[in-house]
């Protein structure tokens, strides 16, 4: 047991201020606002630390005077964070002080400080730390209450008040937007009261990320069209006049909503997404050929179905052994549609990795060209979306801005689901999703926080 000062319940006086901050236990145990009175250890383990608030007169809530006459004086039970890999018991003398101005209603008030405030029940830099633990770790609820010995609703609120703080889109001038859909829980059926017909609901959200940093704007329910409308138009107008470009998938509904609120902002098309349909495309002409030579699915056996990855790879990235297989593939005669399938989708890779317009062009005619060659459903319905969609192509190869970042924002975001094991609550999901990608944007900017546990400790 260690008495680094008295145990008496008298307050600090002003004089003593300055003396007060080189106390070498106020030091260490580093509470803002408060100087340690006594300090001992528990028999059960942990340790149990009286403090008590430097400042011994306080500011009246209703009025504003300022008072030092003391009605009476209370202890109270804290919780804080640990110290040297202890626990701590935490009791704070709290002065409960007479309002000196006659014209005032209230008689008394109590002191209240920015570490405790009216009515707390634990630190502010325990709640921080336990925001940390969520938004920063990526911890589980459940495990930051185990850590920090906070229960679940006090750990919930604060995350979801901390991204309150968030800043305004609307201040965040952004270049380049980028807008995506990811799944907000699992696909349910139900049925519908007037037909009794059993319907399938897919909860979507969509989220809006700047594109050249990936910090996430915001979180919309849904993936209509009308959803990304609204989310658009509640922006201020400075904010969507310094918008240059909007990355956005082969979605008809992102599309017709960029363009109904920013008919002059260019809309570039994912490319990835792109080179994808043409991998689709491919896979349809492998199966549907597989069923027609050989009267069944593809087997292990089967040349085709073995090297299928093989197709899909980029062929001018491929090494000789794997171009030999290749080779080796397409030269079936069995199978010539799906060589010629392979040839479209490699003309629209080579469409895509155009360096400017008039290469695209080029690289354009030389796919339309192998998709007459094939002469097959497949490829004429990719070369229809190509059409539709030649416009944002073109916008892509001039700016090169693609959904990468949305894309990477949407992987952090499946790890929170995952994390949380589902979300059953909206608002505590998209508090996660803002709340962590603005605290990831701070650390590789190297802000510090303004609270927390690294600048308390």
């Amino acid at each position: 047991m260690f008495q680094p000062t008295g145990t008496d319940l008298s307050l600090p006086t002003a004089s003593s201020t300055a003396e007060l901050f080189r106390d070498p236990v106020s030091v260490v145990f580093n509470l803002d606002g408060y100087q340690v009175l006594s300090a001992c250890d528990l028999p059960m383990g942990g340790r149990r630390v009286i403090a008590a608030a430097n400042s011994s007169e306080a500011a009246c809530p209703d009025c504003g005077v300022i008072s030092a006459r003391v009605h009476q004086r209370t202890r109270q039970r804290v919780k804080d964070l640990g110290v040297g890999g202890k626990n701590i018991e935490l009791i704070v003398i709290k002065p409960r002080f007479l309002c000196t101005e006659v014209a005032c209603a209230r008689r008394t008030f109590t002191q209240v400080t920015s570490q405790l405030p009216f009515r707390a029940r634990c630190t502010a830099r325990l709640k921080a730390a336990a925001v940390e633990s969520v938004l920063d770790e990526g911890m589980p609820i459940w495990r930051a209450c185990a850590r920090h010995r906070l229960g679940w609703a006090t750990i919930n609120a604060a995350v979801v008040a901390d991204t309150l703080t968030i800043p305004d889109p609307d201040l965040v001038p952004v270049r380049a937007l980028g807008i995506d859909e990811h799944r907000f829980a699992r696909a349910k059926w139900f049925k519908h009261p007037e037909t009794a017909q059993w319907c399938r609901v897919e909860p979507w959200m969509s989220t809006f990320v700047n594109a050249d940093n990936g910090n996430i704007l915001g979180v919309v329910d849904g993936r209509s069209s009308a959803n990304i409308t609204r989310w658009l138009k509640q922006r201020s107008q400075a904010w969507l006049d310094s918008l240059e470009v909007v990355a956005i998938d082969p979605s008809s509904a992102f599309r017709n909503a960029v363009r109904q609120v920013l008919p002059a902002v260019e809309i570039s098309v994912d490319h990835w997404h792109v080179v994808r349909l043409g991998n689709q495309m491919l896979t349809e002409v492998r199966q549907r050929v597989t069923r027609e030579v050989l009267g069944r699915r593809g087997r292990k056996e089967d040349s085709v179905w073995a090297h299928r990855m093989l197709l899909l790879r980029a062929g001018d990235r491929l090494t000789d052994a794997g171009l030999h297989r290749l080779e080796e593939v397409l030269a079936d005669a069995d199978f010539e549609q799906v060589a010629a399938a392979w040839a479209v989708k490699e003309r629209l890779r080579a469409m895509l990795a155009a360096k400017d317009i008039p290469a695209a062009q080029n690289a354009r005619i030389d796919f339309e060209m192998a998709v007459t060659a094939a002469d097959m459903v497949e490829t004429d319905k990719l070369a229809a979306t190509v059409a539709n969609w030649w416009t944002e192509i073109k916008v892509f190869v001039r700016t090169q801005v693609t959904n990468a970042r949305t894309e990477s924002a949407n992987t952090g975001i499946k790890q929170i689901k995952r994390t949380g094991r589902g979300f059953r609550n909206q608002r505590n999901y998209q508090s996660r999703i803002l709340g962590t990608s603005v605290r990831q944007t701070r650390r590789r900017r190297r802000i510090p926080h303004q609270q927390g546990l690294h600048a308390q400790r």
